[in-house]
């Protein structure tokens, strides 16, 4: 099986090493002799000044050359990168490695590419990528990127199939433009189970993220829980990449879920972290969305379980007198683009010819649905059989699901977190994007992996390390697993009211009412609700609601900056409508608006010129 969830020792091979801390003292000596062990005196004197945690809470630590928190896209070919320069990595997945976020959607992923498949010479042959984001770095990951991006390499390089062909044997594109083609069914598991197998390469999965460890500037690694057994688990790496994708799970509630297709553990661990250490996270207000089937109510608004529309099939939605989008000249030229068609549809709803819901129609007829993709020719399939559903009957209400968000830290031209060192950025170049395709993770992983490698090739360890952060974070996860309050609060009631109030405010189009109600009850919902909050029991293994409590509170951090980002911004940009403000306006809003989190909740921001 690999090195999975388990420590591997080969002599100098495997760098990492395991202990028992926090007050287990006992038996350290034996292990002093494994190749990277750190100092007995350093490892006994972890805790810092805490002494009561560091007594009575036993964690554990790992070694590594390079600590990769993800494991998608992005951190695919980042730990493919490594792996090539013979370095020792961990791969911490939140949910059950090979099967978690979009990485695990193997029946439904788009691999898209550059059919011309350009091979640039300098960063000013590069095209500009036509959104608000870091040009510079993102022509520079675009030089290092392309050669072995091809799905032709991919699939030969890891055994994967072309399923979906023409008749005449010949591959079937489902984009198949100019500029991108793409194809469905191309990421098979072979990726995780090839990297699952490597003796250098360590899977912890269904470990949460609670903490980055962060020392003088420094990031010397990060901590979390391990969810199955409530155990701590530390992991120190010269080098820290964060790969965990965009988190929407503020947005909203639709009688079962979010109106999102993430998964519900995209809760911007890494990024809230990174805030709550004084760090700045940027782009907040940005998102994206596809026009999804979210309703009847009954059904959950998800990508790969519903029907719906992205731009390539934008020619069948409809207003709800039955009139195409397409036949409208001012709609029309907007259709060409994902956020054009978030534009059309929140156009039309402001007309007074959408939906009951805020959104409008899919025409899913036999022949409209035979074009789609083929999860949602399946999905409708299915609902059919098990609902008696019939798309086909007639037109299908959709509504904007937001699936990527982007409120991200701040990186510079390698990639690094500009406010601490050894910390790199997969996913850091998104800006009005709101998030990055597979594409994009793919030239960012493995960039970000270069430039990590850059540092630790010149890396000096730390003359001291206190692991103090360690002990203060235990203490807090410790408070939200034991806390008992008078009128307790759940923490999925918390985490609810943080989705009902951004129901409104988290949608493409925002009046400036909206987003100052959504804030005002943010707000009271962090002075009011969170200290009430606190779990059912005080389990450690698999208790969802210490779960569900630490997520919350990174959740609702990331919801208050998205809402004051978005009210702050005083332009419409992308997919992002500010009614009062319907202009986009670079003179003053071609910037990031990196916000910082005061230990009283307060944020404020800065601009930051791209």
């Amino acid at each position: 099986m690999g090195n999975y969830e388990e420590e591997k020792v080969r002599g100098g091979m495997d760098r990492r090493s395991f202990f028992k801390l926090g007050g287990l003292t006992a038996g350290m000596a034996a292990f002093a002799g494994m190749a990277g062990c750190a100092p007995q005196q350093e490892m006994a004197d972890t805790g810092g000044d805490n002494e009561t945690v560091a007594a009575r809470v036993p964690y554990s630590v790992f070694e590594t050359d390079i600590l990769i928190i993800g494991a998608g896209f992005g951190a695919s070919y980042a730990v493919d990168a490594a792996r090539k320069a013979g370095k020792n990595v961990i791969m911490v997945d939140k949910g059950p490695y090979g099967y978690s976020g979009a990485f695990g959607m193997s029946f439904d992923i788009m691999h898209t590419w550059d059919p011309n498949s350009p091979t640039y010479k300098s960063e000013d042959d590069i095209p500009n990528s036509g959104f608000l984001r870091d040009e510079s770095l993102y022509r520079a990951a675009f030089m290092e990127s392309e050669l072995g991006d091809t799905p032709d390499v991919c699939i030969a390089n890891f055994g994967e199939v072309w399923s979906a062909r023409n008749e005449d044997g010949t591959p079937f594109y489902l984009y198949d433009f100019p500029n991108i083609r793409g194809i469905e069914h191309s990421m098979a598991r072979q990726w995780s189970d090839h990297f699952r197998a490597l003796d250098y390469v360590m899977i912890h999965d269904r470990t949460i993220i609670t903490d980055l460890i962060i020392e003088d500037g420094r990031c010397l690694g990060a901590m979390g829980v391990h969810v199955p057994t409530g155990e701590y688990r530390v992991f120190r790496a010269k080098a820290t990449l964060a790969a965990t994708g965009g988190s929407t799970q503020f947005y909203g509630w639709n009688s079962t879920s979010c109106t999102s297709n993430n998964v519900c553990d995209n809760t911007g661990d890494v990024e809230m972290s990174l805030l709550r250490h004084g760090g700045k996270v940027a782009n907040a207000e940005f998102c994206t969305y596809d026009m999804m089937g979210a309703f009847p109510r009954s059904f959950v608004a998800s990508e790969g379980s519903m029907v719906g529309a992205d731009s390539v099939h934008s020619g069948d939605l409809m207003d709800k007198d039955g009139n195409y989008l397409k036949d409208d000249p001012e709609l029309a030229e907007l259709l060409g683009s994902q956020e054009g068609v978030i534009q059309a549809a929140c156009i039309v709803v402001d007309r007074g010819q959408g939906s009951e819901n805020g959104g409008i129609y899919l025409d899913c007829k036999p022949e409209s649905l035979s074009t789609m993709r083929w999860m949602y020719q399946r999905n409708a399939a299915l609902l059919k059989e098990k609902f008696g559903f019939d798309f086909t009957e007639q037109p299908v209400e959709v509504v904007p699901e937001m699936y990527e968000h982007s409120g991200e830290m701040l990186v510079d031209e390698n990639a690094m977190c500009i406010d601490v060192e050894g910390l790199f950025g997969v996913r850091s170049n998104t800006g009005a994007e709101g998030g990055n395709n597979n594409t994009a993770n793919r030239r960012m992983g493995r960039y970000a992996m270069k430039k990590a490698l850059e540092y630790i090739d010149s890396y000096e360890e730390p003359a001291a390390v206190t692991y103090e952060s360690v002990a203060a974070e235990i203490e807090r996860l410790e408070d939200l697993r034991t806390r008992q309050t008078d009128d307790p609060i759940r923490p999925i009631t918390v985490r609810r009211s943080i989705q009902y109030a951004c129901a409104q405010a988290a949608r493409p189009s925002r009046p400036t009412e909206v987003l100052e109600e959504a804030k005002a009850e943010l707000d009271r919902i962090m002075t009011e609700d969170v200290p009430r909050m606190a779990c059912a029991d005080d389990s450690l293994v698999y208790n969802a609601d210490w779960k569900d409590a630490i997520e919350t509170l990174n959740l609702l951090d990331l919801a208050r900056l998205f809402v004051y980002a978005s009210l702050e911004r005083q332009e419409s940009r992308a997919s992002l409508i500010r009614p009062e403000y319907p202009e986009t306006d670079d003179e003053n809003w071609a910037c990031a608006l990196a916000y910082t989190r005061a230990e009283d909740g307060t944020l404020s921001y800065e601009k930051i010129a791209y």
